[in-house]
C-alpha cells in the first residue's frame, strides 16, 4: 500500500488511518518521545534548510529510497523547503503478556523518512525520489503502519535484535523497561522478521507551531506561545567560545509571553557541570509529563550532547499534548490502557553577535587573504547542519547588498 511519488505527492488524508470504533483496550500502555528542531532567523521568520542530520543512525534503519527493496539503506532524501526537522519519536511499550499490536502515526505536512522496524505500511513511497528535490511545500502528509507482536521483558531478547555499540545514541534509548517488539511480516513478503526495543521514525516537515521569538536589548528573549495550550516547561541555553548559559522559565500560558533575561546570567565554562543541571531540570519537566524515569533519563541522555553541549542559541520546550496529536495523529488497536506523548520542541535563533560572524566569515570566503580564507571556511564548517539556514538569513538580512549576495551564492552552492 502506498502512493508513488511521480513530481506531487498526492496523499490520502489521515482519516484512512483510522477513524475507529470505540475498542476494549489492550492490556498494555504505551509511551512516546520525541523532539524536533526549527530556526529562526533575525525576524523571528522560520528558515528552510533544516534536512540535514545531526546524529548519523545505524545502518540497520530503514529509509524511503529503498522501502521496497526491504534492505539497508545509505542514501539521503533530496529535499527542499524544510522548516522542521522531526528527530527521534520512538514508541515503547509496557506489558507483562504477549500480544499483537497495530499501530498508525500521521505526519501532518511532513515526510516520515526513516524508520525502524520496518513497518508494515508505507505512504507514500518515493520510487523516484533520486531523481529530483521533494518540494516539502506540496507534501500534505505521510503515514506508517506497523503490525507488532509485544514480548515482556521476562522472556529472552528476540534473536532478530540488531547490535549497535553501547555508546550509540540509539543504544541509550533502549535503557528502559519497555517490552521488546518484534514485526509480523504478512505471509508471503519478501520482508524479514525484525525486532527492537520500540518502535522508531524520523522525518522532514513544514508544520510549525505557533511558537514566536524575539532577541531583545540585553541579551534578553521573549517567548509568545500563540497555541491553544500552556507550555509547560521552556529554557533558553546559549553555548559559545565563553561556555555556556541558561535559563529555566515558567509553565507559558496559552497566548501568553515571557521574557528570559539571560543577559544577566554568567557563562560557566564547564560545559559538563552545565549540561547536568540543565539536564536533570529537563528530566524533571518529562517526568511531569507522564513518562517514567527511566524513559525521561534515557530521552536526556541521548540528546544531552546536542541540546546542551553545542555551540548555539535555543530554545528547548515542551509541546502541549494537544499540539503533539494534532502534528502527529496515532492510532493503536487495540488502543492501549494509557498513552503518554512528549514531544520537545528545539528552537534555534540567531543572536547579533552570530550573525555579525557569520556576516563576516562570508565576507572573507573568497578573500585573497589566505588566512582569512581558512578562517571564514572553519567558520562556516562549524555551522554544520545550520549552515543552509544561517546562509538564507544572510541573504535576507544582511547589513549590506555585497554581503547578501555573496550569501546567495553560497546557498546555490550549498543546496546543489
Amino acid at each position: 500500500m502506498g502512493v508513488v511519488f511521480a513530481g506531487s505527492l498526492l496523499l490520502a488524508s489521515s482519516a484512512t488511518l483510522g477513524s475507529q470504533e470505540p475498542q476494549k483496550p489492550g492490556n498494555y500502555i504505551a509511551h512516546e518521545w520525541g523532539t524536533f528542531t526549527s530556526m529562526v532567523g533575525r525576524d523571528g521568520i522560520v528558515l528552510e534548510g533544516l534536512q540535514r542530520e545531526e546524529e548519523a543512525l545505524p545502518k540497520f534503519v530503514h529509509d524511503l529510497l529503498k522501502v521496497d527493496e526491504y534492505a539497508e539503506s545509505r542514501g539521503k532524501i533530496p529535499a527542499s523547503c524544510v522548516t522542521q526537522k522531526m528527530e527521534t519519536p520512538v514508541i515503547y511499550f509496557h506489558t507483562d503478556e504477549a500480544q499483537t499490536v497495530r499501530v498508525s502515526v500521521w505526519f501532518q505536512r511532513g515526510l516520515m523518512t526513516q524508520f525502524f522496524p520496518l513497518p508494515s505500511e508505507v505512504m507514500p513511497q518515493l520510487a523516484d525520489a533520486r531523481k529530483q528535490r521533494v518540494d516539502m511545500s506540496k507534501v500534505d502528509g505521510s503515514s506508517l503502519a506497523w503490525d507488532l507482536e509485544l514480548v515482556p521483558r521476562s522472556q529472552p531478547a528476540p534473536a532478530e535484535l540488531p547490535k549497535v555499540g553501547d555508546d550509540h545514541p540509539w543504544a541509550i534509548a533502549r535503557q528502559v523497561d519497555a517490552a521488546w517488539v518484534r514485526t509480523c511480516p504478512p505471509k508471503g513478503s519478501p520482508a524479514k522478521v525484525e525486532a527492537e526495543q520500540y518502535v522508531f521514525y524520523r522525518g522532514l516537515g513544514r508544520a510549525q507551531p505557533k511558537v514566536s521569538l524575539r532577541s531583545l536589548a540585553g541579551g534578553a528573549v521573549e517567548l509568545e506561545n500563540g497555541m491553544a495550550s500552556a507550555i509547560p516547561f521552556a529554557a533558553v541555553l546559549e553555548l559559545g567560545a565563553r561556555g555556556g548559559r541558561f535559563v529555566v522559565g515558567r509553565p507559558l500560558a496559552a497566548g501568553g509571553s515571557q521574557t528570559f533575561e539571560l543577559g544577566k546570567v554568567a557563562f560557566d565554562a564547564d560545559r559538563e557541570m552545565l549540561s547536568r543541571r540543565l539536564g536533570a531540570a529537563v528530566q524533571h519537566a518529562l517526568e511531569a509529563t507522564g513518562l517514567f524515569q527511566d524513559e525521561a533519563r534515557a530521552m536526556v541522555a541521548t540528546w544531552s550532547r546536542s541540546w546542551f553541549q553545542k555551540d548555539g542559541s535555543r530554545v528547548i520546550y515542551v509541546l502541549p499534548r494537544e499540539q503533539v496529536d494534532q502534528m502527529l495523529p496515532i492510532y493503536f488497536t487495540p488502543p492501549p490502557r494509557e498513552l503518554v506523548r512528549t514531544l520537545v520542541g528545539r528552537l534555534e535563533f540567531i543572536t547579533p553577535e552570530v550573525q555579525q560572524e557569520v556576516e563576516q566569515a562570508v565576507r572573507d570566503h573568497d578573500s585573497p587573504d589566505a588566512a582569512l580564507r581558512a578562517q571564514a571556511a572553519q567558520r562556516l564548517q562549524g555551522l554544520d547542519r545550520f549552515l543552509e539556514p544561517q546562509l538564507r538569513n544572510i541573504a535576507q538580512h544582511g547589513s549590506d547588498a555585497a554581503v547578501r549576495q555573496k550569501a546567495e551564492r553560497l546557498l546555490a552552492a550549498a543546496t546543489r
